[in-house]
C-alpha cells in the first residue's frame, strides 16, 4: 500500500533544518546543515536539495513523495512564491526559490513564511489541533506570528501579514530597522532585552539569558528591562484578542519558556487591557511542538494541497 510522504524545510538565521513525514504528522527523520543565507543563491539552493535528497533517501520503499515544504523569513510573493526579501540572508532578494528547487529535485515544492507556517504546524498537530482559529507569536531573537483560521493560514493580501513584531507599542522612541518607531520586537525579543540592558547598564556585553539570569540573582535594572518587555508584549497580546478575537493564542520560540518572569506578567497586562466581557475568552497557551512547528507546518503545505477522496 502506497503511503504519501513530504519533507518540510525551515529556513533559519543560524541553521536550516528539514525533516521528512509521513501524512499524518509521523517523524521520520531529520537533517540540519549551517543557514546557507550567507550563500549566493545558486549555492543555496544546491545546498537545499542536497539536504532534501539525504533525507528522501529514508523514505519508506511504499512511500510516495508528495513534495517539500519551504518556511522562508520574510514577505513572499504569493502567486509565485518567490522570496521578496529574507532579514539575515541579504542576498536572497527576489529568489524563485520554488522554480529552482523544483528544478533541481524534479517533484513539487511550496514555499511559505516561516512563522505562518510555525503556526499552521501547531493548529495541524499542536496546540490549536482542538479549534478552530489559532493566533500564534513565535517568541525568539525577533518576534514573528501567524494567523491560522479553518484550516487556511491568512497571508493576507499581499502575503506580507502578521508582522507582529513590528507592532506599535509605545516605549522609549526607538528605532526599528523596518524603519518604524517602538516596534515590539525592540523590547520584547531576545535581541530587544538585551539591547534594552545594554543601553541602561553600559558594562559588559550580556546575552538575553545573560540578562534573565541576572534578573533571578536581583539586579535591579536586568528586572526593569524584563518588565518592561512583559508589559509591552502584553499590552499587544492584549490588543490582538480585541483585533482580532482568536479562539486561543500560542506562543512559541525560547522565550516562551521565561513563564515566570515575561509569560506570566505578560498574560496579566493583557488581560488588564481587555473589556470584562472578554476575560473569559482569552486562551494562552505554549507551543507544543518547539522548534519543530515550523517543519511540520512546511510539510503540511504539501499534505493539505493533495487531493482527497
Amino acid at each position: 500500500m502506497e503511503t504519501a510522504c513530504a519533507v518540510g524545510v525551515d529556513l533559519g538565521a543560524t541553521n536550516c533544518r528539514a525533516a521528512l513525514f509521513l501524512a499524518g504528522g509521523k517523524l521520520l527523520g531529520r537533517r540540519e546543515i549551517p543557514s546557507v543565507g550567507d550563500r549566493p543563491p545558486g549555492e543555496g539552493v544546491d545546498a537545499l536539495a542536497t539536504l532534501v535528497e539525504s533525507l528522501l533517501r529514508e523514505a519508506p520503499a511504499t512511500a510516495v513523495v508528495r513534495g517539500v515544504g519551504i518556511g522562508s523569513p520574510g514577505p513572499i510573493d504569493l502567486a509565485a512564491e518567490v522570496v521578496l526579501e529574507a532579514p539575515n540572508m541579504p542576498a536572497w532578494n527576489r529568489v524563485p526559490l520554488r522554480h529552482l528547487l523544483e528544478e533541481r529535485l524534479s517533484i513539487p515544492v511550496r514555499l511559505g513564511n516561516d512563522a505562518n507556517l510555525a503556526v499552521f504546524g501547531e493548529f495541524v498537530h499542536g496546540s490549536g489541533r482542538d479549534v478552530d482559529s489559532l493566533l500564534g507569536l513565535t517568541l525568539g531573537t525577533g518576534i514573528g506570528g501567524g494567523f491560522v483560521k479553518g484550516g487556511v493560514i491568512d497571508r493576507g493580501a499581499h502575503g506580507m501579514a502578521w508582522e507582529v513584531g513590528h507592532l506599535y507599542v509605545g516605549g522609549e522612541g526607538l528605532v526599528c530597522a523596518c524603519g518604524s518607531i517602538d516596534c515590539l520586537e525592540l523590547y520584547a525579543s531576545g535581541e530587544g532585552i538585551k539591547n534594552g540592558y545594554l543601553r541602561r547598564a553600559r558594562g559588559e556585553e550580556l546575552s538575553c539569558r545573560d540578562v534573565f539570569a541576572a534578573a533571578r540573582g536581583g539586579d535591579r535594572t536586568a528586572g526593569e528591562v524584563i518588565l518592561l518587555a512583559a508589559t509591552l508584549l502584553g499590552r499587544a497580546l492584549g490588543t490582538l484578542q480585541k483585533v482580532i478575537d482568536p479562539e486561543r493564542i500560542v506562543l512559541s520560540g525560547g522565550l516562551s519558556r521565561e513563564r515566570e518572569m515575561l509569560v506570566e506578567p505578560a498574560i496579566a497586562e493583557a488581560r488588564r487591557n481587555l473589556f470584562r466581557t472578554s476575560l473569559q475568552h482569552i486562551d494562552i497557551k505554549e507551543a507544543e511542538l518547539g522548534v519543530d512547528a515550523g517543519l511540520y507546518g512546511a510539510a503540511e503545505l504539501i499534505f493539505s494541497s493533495m487531493p482527497t477522496g
